[in-house]
């Protein structure tokens, strides 16, 4: 390729390098022009603020003095403190050289003069006089009637003296006496105005360029400076102290002019300079991009054609086009992100879909699934299809052991191996972890992807064949789980079927085949054909087990080994789903609490702070039957013995086993009453009856009742004797009474039982 377009492009952005030197170094002189401006502006202002300063430090010094006098001076106390006003003539006479002297003292004051309200008169350095015929009596009366003072100093007015030629004008300080808020009189010193214009004059002489004028709290000047009046003024301060605005400006603006309009023909020919660059930036741009641009043009129709331009080049290139080279690589990495992207979109469309076939809510027949399965990359519909659910055993345990990240990982493997073993065995799988432990599988039939015929849905064999294909490729899969991981897995199987809109029952098969694990063990492979689904026992039957378990279990009796042991066999044999069994262990639980709460605050905190919590984790994490099993009878044995010991500490347990074992001897005596105890073991009925309940764990009345009808029981079912003569073998004299008793216990009476018992042999 040619160089000129290279020299072309070099030339065509010369003059924009040649705009930006100029403008650089207008913007350096901008800067420079405009700091000089703003150092005048500060200086400016620390002028104004020393104009301030001065003035309000010369008008505290004439009040400071004013109230020293007024403070001080016993003759201004004698003139407002006057009893007989206007006859001590000497004392007023003393009184106006003591102003004369006030006045002479400062050479900012012009006047002073002292206002009494008692008697409204006027006492200056020059006259004594009534406030109607006094020459400033319009300004006294008006600061008497303003309610609100902002300031003790007042603007600027004209005074005119009635024994002099000469008016001036004057600013006033008005004080209370006696300072600060007294109201016998007022005194008022006026400061000539000249001697403020001569000060700030000296000031604005020795600032050189900076001068100053005052102006009142009314907005009216004080007196005016030097400066002309276009000139423009950079800062106002206003005088805490007075109320008057200094307002301050340059003498000799000339510069400052010039600065500042020089600061703005640079600031508008920059201006003019930038928009012209932009300009001939995108000019340039524009005019460079349209071989660029047709460049590109043709790398996005060649891209969407997939065209072998984009095949790797041999030989890289190194010139000029080398930017279209970095827009092809941008464009690949684009599209293979695309590509991940859409991936990843993908496999949750996939999970999302299977989820959906499972549980019913969507259901696919044989077009559908083409259709979809090409959409999803999934495996199409055949001739048969199976389900299994792969569940990792004690998933409590795994989650805890393994990081989120390890548990993915051993999800890839276990997936990749059941793609492996399907693959040997002409199995299609569809396999997706629809739950945190458990791997749904679809297991399609490979052979054939035709129409299914009646004779295919008839023939028997080939079902039978695809499952044992299934079974092969879940007992390997379990062995390879066991041999190679550290934990091992569960796996249910459904039917094989050949209608694939009956997915979603099949998928429930292979649960409940899966939930089996719970009697068969885990580590197994179950499908479910195997099960043998018989109506199962009712729970409620157990009940009276489960009491007869937890009482002998509170009173240290062995035989609730045997019978928490007869109890886990009839669970194992009955068939009873997981459910049953998580209900009847609640069922033990809530019992025992009810018969340990008995036992004095020593024995709960058995239960609450062991015996409970315990109970509860296991009970979260029941996996299977036997476990259970396990678990229950080794936590019931650990905490028996810990009962043990805390029955022997009572006081009164071995006498109260003493009166348990005489009662279960002596049942049948008709005559056995808690008299009767009393007499034979020394200690108090009401206090027997209290100690039985509590280390019994029930009234002694219900013992016996308890004791006599499971003996009664007894003879019931194993002889063929009258009621009568059964009631009097187990201590009853009354027939009636025992049969009542009978009744509350068993729900119906003797005779009843009887039959229904016989019957069912």
């Amino acid at each position: 390729m040619s160089r000129w377009w290279f020299k072309k492009q070099m030339l065509s952005y010369l003059p924009l390098l040649l705009l930006i030197i100029f403008v650089l170094l207008g913007a350096t002189l901008l800067s420079i022009v405009q700091q000089s401006k703003q150092d005048v502006v500060r200086a400016n202002g620390v002028f104004a603020e020393h104009v301030q300063q001065v003035v309000d430090f010369n008008l505290k010094a004439v009040e400071t003095q004013v109230l020293n006098a007024a403070l001080q001076n016993e003759k201004l106390a004698t003139y407002f403190s006057e009893k007989e006003l206007g006859e001590r003539y000497f004392n007023k006479y003393e009184t106006s050289k003591e102003l004369d002297k006030i006045k002479l003292s400062s050479p900012l004051i012009e006047s002073i003069y002292l206002y009494r309200t008692t008697d409204e008169t006027v006492l200056s350095d020059a006259m004594y006089l009534p406030l109607d015929k006094y020459g400033d009596q319009t300004f006294i009366r008006n600061w008497l009637e303003r309610s609100e003072r902002d300031h003790k100093w007042s603007d600027a007015r004209s005074l005119r003296n009635k024994f002099s030629d000469q008016a001036g004008d004057v600013v006033s300080l008005v004080s209370d006496y006696p300072p600060p808020k007294g109201e016998i009189g007022l005194i008022v010193v006026n400061v000539k105005v000249s001697e403020l214009q001569q000060l700030v004059a000296e000031m604005n002489q020795a600032a050189d360029i900076s001068s100053a004028r005052l102006i009142g709290s009314n907005g009216q000047e004080i007196f005016k400076s030097s400066l002309p009046d276009e000139t423009e003024e950079l800062h106002h301060i206003v005088s805490d102290y007075t109320g008057w605005t200094i307002a301050t400006g340059i003498q000799d603006g000339s510069v400052y002019t010039f600065a500042s309009g020089l600061f703005t023909v640079m600031l508008g020919i920059s201006v003019i300079l930038l928009i012209l660059g932009i300009a001939w930036i995108v000019y340039t741009a524009r005019s460079q991009y349209k071989p660029i641009h047709t460049i590109m043009q043709r790398i996005v129709y060649f891209h969407s054609a997939q065209h072998e331009i984009f095949q790797p080049q041999s030989q890289p290139t190194k010139d000029e086009l080398k930017i279209i080279e970095e827009a092809f690589q941008y464009l690949t990495a684009q599209v293979l992100e695309y590509e991940r992207e859409q991936e990843e979109s993908l496999m949750f469309k996939r999970r999302h879909k299977l989820r959906e076939l499972v549980t019913g809510t969507e259901i696919w027949n044989r077009d559908e699934w083409k259709k979809e399965a090409a959409k999803l990359k999934v495996c199409d519909f055949s001739k048969q299809l199976s389900v299994g659910i792969v569940e990792i055993d004690h998933y409590g345990e795994f989650a805890d052991r393994y990081s989120t990240r390890d548990q993915f990982l051993f999800q890839f493997v276990m997936n990749s191996v059941v793609r492996e073993l399907a693959g040997q065995h002409a199995v299609n799988i569809w396999a997706e972890w629809l739950e945190g432990p458990r791997l749904t599988i679809l297991l399609v039939d490979t052979n054939g992807t035709g129409q299914l015929t009646e004779e295919d849905s008839l023939n028997e064999d080939k079902r039978e064949e695809l499952q044992g294909r299934v079974h092969a490729i879940a007992a390997q899969l379990s062995d390879w789980v066991r041999s190679n991981l550290d934990f091992t897995v569960s796996i249910g199987l459904s039917r094989v079927i050949s209608d694939p809109e009956q997915l979603y029952l099949i998928h429930a098969e292979a649960q409940e085949a899966l939930n089996d694990k719970f009697i068969q063990g885990s580590g197994r492979v179950i499908a479910y054909e195997e099960l043998h689904i018989e109506n199962q026992r009712e729970v409620y039957r157990l009940i009276p087990r489960i009491r007869s378990l937890t009482h002998a279990y509170r009173i240290g009796e062995e035989r609730w080994k045997d019978e928490l042991h007869f109890l886990f066999q009839e669970l194992t044999a009955g068939g009873f789903a997981k459910s049953d069994v998580y209900y009847l262990i609640n069922q033990i639980v809530h019992m025992l609490r009810r018969e340990l709460m008995e036992f004095s605050e020593e024995g709960q905190s058995l239960w609450n702070d062991d015996l409970y919590p315990a109970l509860e984790r296991m009970l979260r994490g029941m996996e299977t039957i036997e476990e259970t099993r396990q678990q229950l009878m080794a936590l019931f044995t650990e905490m028996d013995g810990r009962l043990a010991e805390y029955r022997e500490s009572r006081k009164h347990h071995s006498r109260m086993q003493e009166v348990r074992h005489y009662i279960e001897q002596h049942y049948a005596n008709p005559d056995l009453s808690l008299n009767m105890l009393e007499e034979r073991f020394g200690i108090r009925g009401k206090y027997m009856s209290a100690l039985f309940r509590e280390e019994i764990g029930d009234k002694f009345v219900d013992f016996l009742a308890k004791i006599r009808l499971s003996h009664a029981e007894r003879l019931l079912l194993e002889t063929n004797g009258a009621i009568q003569q059964i009631a009097l073998q187990v201590g009853y004299t009354n027939p009636m009474t025992f049969i009542r008793s009978f009744k509350k216990h068993y729900g119906m009476t003797p005779g009843d039982y009887r039959k229904q018992e016989n019957q069912s042999l």
